[in-house]
């Protein structure tokens, strides 16, 4: 196989063959780092690929608690450049910190330019597919800045955590020594597109390590490791599992969870929220979600650990709740960070609920009933739900209690009205020996919202929907609610499927995207840069279930279907042993998901809803 075979299409058939020939060029490039008067071969088709004209070649060394090393030449031949590379890396003033003589605690990348041609960088695009789109991992730059050249090699949008042309661009800043000119992201990118730099694109081939005793080596496809293997009930299951295991093994002794971590850097500093470090960003939303996630779990293994667990993060969740009175009656509440959001209380609901329904614990009753009480009373006469009960920017931070249109818009979510009807239809599901009368007005109530989202709500907030559906908590629902019979109508339906048919327009495929990890990943806009999402694929695999159940056979297996390719797609979001060589500490990162391709971030919502999606999608296929 020749080094510049990324030049042509390609196919996941590429990845699966055996690696022989490159297995032994990496196991003599560790036996020269060990011993420099070992013998350093190149099989000849390897060798003979390589082309002097462009062929820089990189070696990098990855051991777990230490930043990489790596040095780049192009020595006019493949042996020159990595024997080149050998000599620079062992003289490293850190090479001391990195064990080669052990293939399990260090690993080797290899990475030699395939492919390289002349950019204007004003015109270099992330929303078109042509030959100045960068695309994150499978593309890099050469850039020759006052007599020097440098590199931002393909792989270093994964190794590095980047996932933008300006994070490239500021990444290249630093090379060159512009990024000494200000501290700004957007203004080093400027000046690296203002100043006389001259760049060409590349491609590369490269290889790494994969971390066992025999020092097999794993083909790379946007700096992490190919094939990923078919989306398989035995597979989803085991990616589940992993991912449970990683919330449950990073919970806090208050049962809080794990809420963000990024493993280049090893921070759990929440890049939304950077100045918040002594706590930490805390989402009680997200919080709930990694509850229903342990409850899955339990609901699929009946491992007690699980259930357990879930018991514990309740322990945080009700010492967030407030109490207020609606008619006389106790109502309840989360209040977090000095906000009281609908989806807050929604969510929470849902899991009391599914905990209620799997364990018959009924110790939550009167919070339960609260909870439910504070959902209804946040309906207003035309059936609309309202974002927020209580926020720091309004009313001076008191209750919300009659907004006018101006904030109701203000204060517009998509997300929470889903949330709140999936815990109110859980409610009437699941909820042991319920007063009667109470629950004909949980559903008279949700059937006003319910009314509202489907009929009212476009019309009210057409600006706010987008080419890409975002309502899955609602489809989730509205599954739930077409259990009951009454609820079973027809517009409610077909807003289900409308959105998941719209899903699937907006999900790359086999054939609409050059990207082997595209199918299954979703866009706004054909062109941009594929979106895994977890959470729509929630939404999608409740379209699936609500048309089974409905006996439309054809729908549900094109959902079905397309349910498939996105696991496919969100497997490459998969922290696997083999996938982490660039993770400071892999083990902190392990089991999780990130929520995207080359950004190397995890929140406990990314691992709960592809976990989850797995979960069902599993079951299913199983």
């Amino acid at each position: 196989m020749s080094l510049n075979r990324l030049c042509q299409p390609l196919d996941e058939k590429d990845y699966k063959r055996h690696y022989g020939e490159e297995a032994k060029l990496l196991a003599e490039i560790r036996c020269t780092l060990i011993d420099p008067a070992s013998k350093l071969s190149i099989p000849a088709d390897l060798s003979s690929a390589f082309d002097p004209e462009i062929g820089t070649t990189y070696v990098t060394l990855f051991q777990r608690g230490n930043s990489p090393i790596r040095w780049g030449s192009n020595r006019g031949s493949l042996i020159a450049s990595i024997a080149r590379d050998i000599t620079k890396l062992r003289e490293h003033e850190r090479f001391s910190e990195f064990n080669p003589s052990d293939p399990e605690a260090c690993r080797i990348l290899l990475e030699v330019i395939t492919e390289s041609w002349p950019v204007n960088i004003g015109k270099v695009t992330e929303c078109i597919f042509n030959d100045h789109r960068f695309e994150p991992g499978i593309m890099g730059f050469r850039f020759r800045y006052q007599g020097h050249s440098h590199y931002y090699m393909p792989t270093d949008a994964v190794t590095r955590s980047h996932m933008t042309l300006r994070h490239a661009l500021n990444d290249m800043s630093k090379k060159c020594g512009i990024a000494k000119e200000t501290i700004r992201i957007s203004e080093r990118a400027k000046l690296m597109k203002s100043r006389p730099i001259k760049y060409w694109m590349i491609k590369s081939f490269a290889f790494v390590t994969d971390g066992g005793k025999d020092d097999a080596v794993l083909p790379l496809y946007r700096g992490y490791p190919m094939p990923v293997p078919e989306a398989k009930p035995e597979l989803l299951k085991k990616a589940f599992s992993s991912g449970v295991e990683w919330i449950l093994e990073n919970m806090q002794a208050d049962g809080k969870f794990l809420y963000y971590y990024e493993g280049i850097k090893d921070t759990i500093v929440d890049h939304v929220h950077p100045k918040m470090v002594d706590p930490t960003y805390y989402n009680i939303l997200r919080h709930s979600g990694g509850t229903i996630t342990l409850l899955r779990a339990y609901e699929l293994t009946r491992d007690r650990r699980h259930l357990e667990a879930a018991r514990k993060s309740f322990d945080f969740l009700l010492s967030t709740c407030r109490e207020h009175s609606v008619d006389g009656q106790k109502a309840v509440y989360p209040f977090f960070n000095r906000k009281s959001k609908l989806g807050g209380t929604g969510i929470a609901l849902a899991a009391l609920m599914h905990y209620v329904r799997l364990s018959g614990d009924l110790r939550d009753r009167e919070t339960i009933e609260g909870m439910v009480r504070h959902l209804l009373s946040r309906v207003d006469e035309t059936g609309e739900m309202l974002g927020y009960y209580i926020h720091p920017q309004f009313n001076n931070g008191r209750p919300i209690l009659a907004p006018d249109d101006e904030t109701k818009r203000a204060l517009f979510s998509f997300y929470y009205p889903g949330e709140a009807l999936q815990g109110l239809a859980l409610y009437c599901l699941h909820f042991p020996d319920p007063d009667p009368s109470f629950v004909e007005e949980v559903k008279a109530t949700s059937r006003k919202a319910l009314d509202f989202l489907i009929h009212i709500r476009p019309k009210k907030y057409p600006d706010q929907f987008t080419s890409l559906p975002s309502d899955g908590w609602l489809m989730q629902a509205i599954e739930e609610w077409f259990r009951i019979p009454e609820f079973r109508d027809d517009s409610y339906k077909h807003f289900v499927y409308t959105d998941a048919d719209a899903m699937l327009k907006n999900m790359y495929t086999e054939e609409s995207c050059p990207y082997l990890d595209y199918p299954g990943g979703f866009f706004y806009e054909y062109g941009d840069h594929v979106y895994p999402d977890g959470a729509r694929c929630e939404g999608l695999i409740a379209a699936y279930f609500l048309a089974r159940r409905m006996g439309d056979d054809a729908r549900a297996e094109r959902y079905r279907e397309g349910c498939y390719r996105a696991a496919k797609h969100l497997l490459y979001t998969a922290n696997t042993s083999k996938s982490l060589f660039a993770h400071r500490f892999p083990e902190k990162s392990l089991g999780s998901f990130r929520f995207k391709l080359t950004r190397q971030w995890v929140r406990v919502d990314s691992v709960q809803h592809t976990a989850c999606f797995f979960a069902r999608l599993a079951g299913d296929l199983g």
